[in-house]
């Protein structure tokens, strides 16, 4: 397999981009870790190891899907950085309670043009998705990233996990 210079520097870039946002998210991560109880606390390192596990699991399947082509390393490392990109909003939006604007916009929009206005059609064909899923990890991760999210910013379970299932990458 020939794999040229440009490739090579556009998977240096795209591992530089995860480097950058994985450290981010830990900046952010501790940061929310420092003002939750022990009890939240326990929920977010249960969360955290399940995100984990999905996150490497479906950027191995990205890797996997495109292996051996000369992009592989590019396509990993670019999936790794979305998820984290992705994950870092969240724990900003557990933190803060603000983000999440995408959805909530989708939420006030989509069920006025497909569901007759009917807000909670929306969320339940989400959560619907959900509950379908066989993603073990990713089940996890949102059982108890949305724990925390009804805990610290007082969302609505099924709006939370619609939000996830918006947002999956």
């Amino acid at each position: 397999m020939f794999t040229s210079n440009v490739t090579k520097e556009l998977e240096a870039c795209a591992r530089e981009n995860f480097e950058y946002s994985d450290r981010i998210l830990n900046l952010a991560y501790n940061d929310l870790a420092t003002k939750l109880s022990p009890a939240d606390k326990g929920v977010l390192v249960q969360a955290e190891k399940e995100w984990l596990a999905y996150k490497d699991a479906t950027c191995q399947g990205a890797y996997d899907a495109t292996s051996p082509g000369a992009e592989v390393g590019i396509d990993k490392w670019t999936c790794l950085d979305q998820i984290t990109r992705a994950r870092t909003e969240e724990i900003q939006y557990l933190n803060t309670g603000i983000g999440a604007l995408g959805f909530y916009k989708a939420l006030d929009i989509v069920p006025t043009l497909y569901e007759n206005g009917l807000r909670e059609k929306f969320t339940s064909k989400l959560t619907d998705i959900f509950s379908k899923k066989e993603d073990k990890n990713w089940h996890s991760y949102v059982e108890a990233n949305c724990k925390l999210a009804v805990a610290r910013v007082h969302e609505d379970k099924s709006d939370c996990i619609a939000r996830q299932v918006f947002y999956r990458y």
